[in-house]
């Protein structure tokens, strides 16, 4: 199983941490990090096999909970990053799990953005400076 592009990517701006995985489905990018000497734990509605994972249903009340981004901004350390894949509106994807042209850079804007790419999937990696 390999990781997403924007993973790998990020895995070589910070050296391994802690990373939380929220909807890590099969655990690919969770066991990536940990093969890379990260401490991982991942959070999905059903446990991946092999991997630290918290049981939770993300999509109870709201598909795409956009206030999430908030919390993980207040959370973050300085100099720690966040990396997000999400379909956009161009993609074949169920609209309610979609998100708007810019709206994903939108919510880092004041952060470092090292990577930022769009078009059917939005893909970001921000630090917090």
């Amino acid at each position: 199983m390999e990781p997403s592009r924007v993973v790998a990517e990020a895995s070589k701006f910070v050296a391994p941490g802690r990373a939380l995985d929220l909807a890590c489905g099969r655990g690919r990018n969770a066991i990536f990090l940990a093969e890379q000497g990260w401490s991982v734990v991942g959070v999905d509605i059903a446990p991946a096999e092999g991997l630290d994972v918290r049981i939770l249903d993300l999509e109870t009340n709201d598909p795409l909970w956009r206030p999430l981004f908030a919390e993980a901004r207040r959370l973050v350390r300085p100099g720690g990053v966040i990396v997000s894949a999400i379909h956009t509106v161009r993609s074949t994807m169920n609209p309610k799990y979609t998100v708007a042209i810019g709206e994903l850079r939108s919510y880092f804007a004041d952060w470092e953005i090292l990577v930022d790419r769009e078009d059917e999937i939005a893909e970001i990696v921000t630090r917090k400076t």
